[in-house]
């Protein structure tokens, strides 16, 4: 039996942006990790948006998604950007059910953000 990547986060942070490259999988053990650093993200000053890079990403569950759906609600009542990073197939399959990708501002490549301002 293989064991699963080790969750993690990497985070950076560039002006008014916050990038959050997630590791691993994200999912009911997980997600309480991401949530705890989106929460320390939003008590900076001057954030404008926030990046959630799925590319690393091995798995994502339910709860995993419920938690960046959370921060996308946050955004829109706090006014700042969410864009997720597209992940690999399985993850993306679960946005596609859902029909987030109609609702999330997702893009396949970080320099699709640039052309859109601040990366």
């Amino acid at each position: 039996m293989t064991r699963p990547p080790d969750f993690r986060i990497l985070t950076e942070r560039s002006g008014p942006t916050v990038s959050l490259q997630v590791f691993g999988e994200l999912d009911l053990a997980t997600a309480p990790r991401l949530e705890a650093e989106i929460e320390h993200v939003r008590a900076e000053q001057g954030l404008r948006r926030v990046i959630v890079d799925l590319r690393k990403l091995a798995f994502l569950d339910s709860t995993g998604l419920e938690a960046i759906i959370r921060l996308h609600r946050v955004a829109e009542e706090e006014d700042f950007e969410v864009a997720v990073i597209r992940g690999p197939r399985a993850v993306e399959r679960l946005f596609s059910v859902m029909q987030l990708d109609r609702r999330l501002w997702i893009v396949d490549d970080p320099a699709d953000l640039a052309s859109a301002g601040d990366a």
